[in-house]
């Protein structure tokens, strides 16, 4: 009886604990997106709209979240918040307007400027003549599939066809890609965005180094399979979003991974987990490094210790050699030459290479709103995030991989990978949750 009443209090703080995470209510859910709405349209997007020659920016919005961005825009109905339009009319203020739709709660939120009636579109564009009118569609000309690619793509053939229909000319020849203003738009961030992020990110972190414990992992029994439903379990008592299924996987000496399957976790076990997870608009995406202590080890084996020494030192020499203000391919060029200069060898593969000595490869891609956002990035299979200029406050996924040569491992490579969500700043790059800073074991 005594057990059973254990678990129903433990249930029941569960539960409290996902309806009340950070003591933020429904409301209070709404309001701070609406502040952190207000504080983007004011001080980022004036300059996100004339750093790329943008007069007016048009989004359609045909609902239940058919338009990949509206969640920074507005909230989520049945049939649409209508036609988002922002104008450049001078002065510090972007004007902001609705055309049709649902906008009982835009109205009540004090975001918009103006209401008015789809019917009217022509007319309103007209009045404000912009030269150059920015819609949610690719740049793209060939066909590709970049991640993260969908939030500057979400106007529909149908409504681009009917938009320039509707505009007439001079104003349907006058559209262009938001690709580069969505970009700017996103990834500098207000003191809002970086408080709501860090909330959920140590929310990740938390539950990945409770996953990789002997709170979930019994060697000889655990599975990876049962690690993942663990922390999905976990996601969905708190009420949290999934930004992807989690991606469990232990490195082999011989150089191959193995994922997500009912492989059964053994002592000797390298083992690292890949997730990320939301609410209110913000994702996450980090790794924790453990390792499963062989019976006759009473602590970590130095070869594992050493292989995570090096990857401390490699953030080490990112945190202090990373600014906004530069583009991600100058400063990803210039970490390539320093770590050369600190003795290890830089490799452009997600895997080691029979060259001697320890390797490294870094892809920080733009993160926050998304797991992989559209913002700037220093990641070689992002070519063209690579030409942005990193905005200040950008929050970036701080990502790369250091392979160190093992003796236990017949002279093979331990893969250590780090992930952590942290600040680009004109400082360098400031933490927004704790790092791992020790190998987490599990005996």
């Amino acid at each position: 009886m005594v057990k059973k009443v254990k678990l129903s209090v433990s249930l029941a703080i569960i539960i409290m604990i996902g309806l009340n995470l950070f003591g933020q209510s429904a409301q209070d859910d709404m309001e701070i997106a609406n502040m952190i709405r207000s504080d983007k349209f004011n001080y980022v997007l004036p300059k996100a709209m004339r750093n790329n020659n943008i007069d007016m920016w048009i989004i359609i919005d045909r609902g239940r979240g058919t338009e990949p961005l509206f969640r920074d825009f507005g909230y989520a109905t049945s049939n649409g918040n209508g036609i988002f339009i922002f104008t450049d009319r001078g002065g510090d203020r972007i004007e902001r307007a609705v055309l049709g739709g649902e906008p009982e709660l835009l109205m009540e939120s004090g975001l918009y400027d103006v209401f008015d009636s789809i019917e009217n579109l022509r007319s309103f564009v007209a009045k404000r003549d912009p030269k150059r009118i920015a819609v949610n569609i690719s740049s793209a000309k060939k066909l590709s599939l970049p991640e993260g690619r969908h939030l500057f793509d979400g106007l529909s053939h149908t409504d681009y066809l009917n938009l320039k229909k509707a505009l007439g000319e001079p104003y349907a020849s006058r559209l262009v890609s938001a690709e580069k203003l969505i970009s700017d738009f996103r990834s500098e961030r207000v003191a809002g965005e970086i408080i709501e992020f860090s909330k959920i990110a140590n929310i990740t972190r938390r539950l990945l180094e409770r996953a990789l414990s002997n709170e979930v992992i019994t060697p000889g029994k655990t599975t990876l399979l049962d690690v993942c439903w663990w922390l999905e379990e976990q996601r969905k008592k708190l009420g949290l979003e999934r930004g992807w299924f989690p991606t469990v996987f232990l490195s082999l000496p011989d150089g191959h991974e193995i994922s997500n399957t009912d492989r059964i976790i053994q002592p000797g076990d390298v083992l690292q987990i890949d997730w990320g997870i939301g609410r209110n608009n913000f994702f996450t995406d980090m790794k924790r490094f453990a390792y499963v202590l062989k019976e006759d080890e009473k602590e970590l084996p130095g070869w594992v210790q050493t292989a995570f020494d090096n990857a401390c030192k490699i953030r080490e020499l990112i945190r202090k050699n990373v600014r906004s203000g530069k583009t991600g391919r100058e400063q990803l060029d210039n970490l390539k030459k320093l770590v050369a200069k600190a003795g290890f060898i830089y490799t452009e593969e997600e895997r080691p290479s029979k060259v001697k000595g320890v390797e490294v490869n870094i892809g920080m891609h733009s993160a926050g709103n998304l797991g992989h956002d559209v913002g700037a990035s220093l990641f070689e299979i992002f070519p063209l995030r690579t030409s942005y200029v990193i905005r200040p406050n950008s929050i970036i996924a701080f990502e790369f991989i250091v392979f160190t040569p093992a003796a236990e491992w017949g002279g093979n490579k331990v893969p250590v990978c780090i992930e952590e969500n942290a600040l680009i700043t004109n400082h360098g790059i400031e933490w927004l949750h704790p790092p791992q800073n020790k190998v987490l074991i599990i005996r």
